[in-house]
């Protein structure tokens, strides 16, 4: 071989190499719209997914806008239960006095069961479907993803604060609070949002779970209205065996808006006497809005041996509240229907 031959094939051979080291790297390694696609498009088929807002805070929403879970609301740490197109929330005190609401109604508020709204419906909000939606949607395609490895050795895409894992199967894995509404973040502050998926084993563990929070539902208050009450008639009749029978008629009247609700009354007397002491009764009941109600609480007093008469009377106090009408076994239905029974 003559030694311009070995030049020129010594020639071609580097030529060929450095063309095959640039071309690698355009055609390795995952594609990353692709694996947000795969992400987003397996999280819009879910039947429910959990989210983890970070704490103790977990909620799980289903594909057609059932909640059941723990959301953290300002700070506070508030059971939520969405079913039947309406979000009812177990709050602290700390949380119904943040909403105006005065010191003793918020006690009593954080004892129970509310019908509520917040900025954002949690239901449509975190519906897998929606969710899918809004992250294609807050994160386009010129976005430059960061391929990073989690704490837990999970390798992930970041793009802009959504999260999908870079080997298939392809899944989202978090995304920030604010990618998803402005009034998400601004409810549940800045977050990442983690996301796990329910597998089809794990869907009857989730309806039992809301089961029994519809269960613990009873009549839950309806926040925002309020229900006043003008006393029209008040009666105390005692008898000669020394009981007192407090009566008193009241009106009630709606103020605000509450569909599917009704008026709870409480009744509260003292009765009293110089000679015989004081005791105390009283009566609850929920009746129709904007209607008249009577309520009657008795008590008994012992006498003495002398006889003669005694001075009573009765200081009676009246509240009322508006609670919601709750179907216990339609509710469940609703979930039974997705979740299986």
């Amino acid at each position: 071989m003559s030694r311009w031959t070995v030049t020129a094939f010594l020639a071609l051979v580097a030529v060929l190499t450095l063309a095959a080291c640039e071309a690698s790297p355009s055609g390795a390694g995952p594609d990353v719209r692709a694996a947000v696609d795969g992400a987003l498009g397996a999280l819009a088929d879910e039947t429910a997914v959990t989210y983890e807002p970070g704490g103790e805070a977990a909620f799980t929403v289903t594909g057609n806008g059932l909640v059941s879970g723990v959301l953290p609301i300002r700070g506070q740490q508030v059971r939520a239960l969405r079913a039947g197109g309406d979000l009812y929330l177990r709050a602290p005190a700390a949380h119904w006095q943040a909403q105006g609401m005065a010191a003793d109604r918020a006690v009593e508020y954080g004892t129970r069961w509310a019908r509520s709204a917040l900025g954002f419906d949690p239901g449509w909000t975190f519906a897998p479907p929606a969710v899918a939606r809004a992250l294609r949607a807050a994160v386009p395609d010129v976005v430059r993803p960061v391929r990073t490895t989690l704490a837990d050795g999970l390798d992930v895409f970041d793009l802009s604060g959504l999260r999908v894992t870079a080997i298939p199967p392809y899944r989202v894995v978090s995304f920030a609070s604010a990618l998803l509404a402005p009034a998400v973040d601004q409810t549940f502050g800045p977050a990442q949002i983690g996301v796990r998926p329910v597998p089809g084993a794990g869907l009857g563990a989730v309806r039992r779970e809301f089961d029994d929070a519809v269960d613990s539902l009873g009549q839950p208050f309806v926040a925002g209205p309020v229900v006043t009450t003008t006393v029209t008639g008040h009666t105390l009749d005692c008898g000669a065996s020394g009981s007192c029978t407090d009566t008193v008629h009241v009106d009630t009247k709606l103020l605000g808006n509450a569909p599917k609700a009704s008026a709870r009354l409480v009744l509260r007397s003292r009765v009293s006497s110089p000679k015989l002491g004081e005791q105390d009764c009283g009566q609850e009941l929920v009746a129709p809005l904007d209607t008249g109600t009577t309520l009657s609480c008795s008590v008994k007093f012992s006498l003495p041996r002398l006889g003669g008469s005694a001075k009573v009377a009765a200081a009676p106090v009246v509240t009322a509240e508006p609670v919601a009408t709750v179907d216990p076994g339609e509710l469940k239905r609703e979930a039974a229907a997705v979740l299986g029974r």
